[in-house]
């Protein structure tokens, strides 16, 4: 495969996940608004694959955005009994009903369609869906510009190389030599998300010291605190939602962030939330920073080193993987460049 078509299928990938998820959310606010209320009973659960996220669901094709679907049977409005699979379901509600690898077979309330089109939308669920199909589409949106900004930059750049005049014929020979395409897709995955650990977890790690050192300190509302489960058998993963009031009277929010398993114990009884405030340190006038939860500073500085040294191991395998690909490629250039015999 050349750079151009690696970049082709780059844009490819993220622009048809946008558009999924696009439908996705049409198809749950359409849902909301326009669907009766009863009650489903959840009839199974899948893990969707990374590989292939797609369901075909009386023979619709669909793109499945969260970790887990389940499948609901209802009784619709013209009393047939209804049953849908591939709905899928967020972190937070998947671990509700997971027991280890076994789904809970519980009633939900749910808004529905009478039709062979529309998936039936777990109520409690519709806010978290939503807020995951946003964040997934702004992501995918993200990334399918950077590849069509680096294609259009390619393409302008062959013109460019081409319009030269002599040796043009050479210059397009070599543009077309391939590249090692498993070897610039590890890199193109390893260095940015590696650079990008590093940098962030840096930024995270200092930002806590200096709470620590003259961080001022409020007392903070704990306005959501959830469990995500991303598939079955999986341990949870624990969030929480603060809100409080600064010196200069302003109300701030932030959230969802994580918090240490021995902090979820300590504010919550069988899993549900019994503890509303919780004592915090922030930064003022930096309503974006992530505040420190005094009761669960040691996981934070905890995860802050672990995200250094992780950004640290990713970036540095990136280089090695980007020396490599380079390596390759002039390899190929080289053995394109040899004439064949009898010429």
């Amino acid at each position: 495969m050349t750079l151009r078509g690696l970049l082709i299928l780059g844009f490819i990938v993220p622009a048809l996940a946008v558009l999924g998820l696009y439908w996705n959310q049409h198809g749950i606010e359409r849902v909301m608004r326009d669907g009766y209320v009863t009650t489903g009973t959840i009839t199974s659960a899948a893990q969707t694959s990374s590989r292939f996220p797609i369901s075909f669901d009386d023979g619709s094709l669909r793109y499945v955005d969260e970790h887990l679907s389940i499948g609901l049977r209802w009784t619709g409005k013209d009393g047939v009994e209804r049953t849908r699979t591939g709905v899928g379901v967020s972190g937070a509600f998947a671990a509700r009903i997971l027991v280890g690898n076994r789904v809970k077979l519980v009633p939900v309330a749910i808004r529905a369609i009478d039709d062979d089109e529309s998936l039936p939308v777990v109520i409690e669920d519709a806010n978290d869906r939503l807020q995951d199909i946003r964040s997934q589409s702004g992501f995918m949106a993200k990334l399918a510009v950077l590849f069509a900004v680096l294609l259009a930059a390619l393409i302008g750049w062959q013109k460019w190389s081409q319009s030269r005049g002599p040796g043009s014929a050479e210059t397009g020979q070599n543009q077309r030599r391939a590249i090692p395409v498993a070897l610039a897709m590890m890199t193109a995955i390893t260095f940015p998300v590696g650079a990008f650990m590093l940098v962030s977890s840096y930024l995270e790690q200092g930002a806590a010291a200096e709470m620590l050192d003259h961080g001022d300190e409020a007392s903070a509302d704990i306005t959501r605190a959830v469990a995500e489960v991303q598939k079955p058998g999986a341990a949870p993963s624990y969030l929480v939602t603060l809100a409080w009031t600064d010196k200069s009277g302003q109300r701030q929010t932030f959230g969802p962030t994580h918090i240490s398993a021995g902090f979820w114990r300590q504010i919550t009884r069988n899993d549900v939330q019994t503890v509303t405030q919780t004592k915090i340190r922030y930064l003022e006038g930096r309503p974006t920073v992530r505040p420190l939860i005094v009761g669960d500073a040691a996981e934070r500085l905890f995860q802050d080193r672990a995200g250094v040294t992780g950004g640290a191991v990713f970036l540095a395998l990136g280089l090695v993987l980007a020396g490599l690909t380079m390596w390759r490629f002039r390899a190929n250039a080289n053995a394109a460049s040899v004439p064949s015999a009898g010429t």
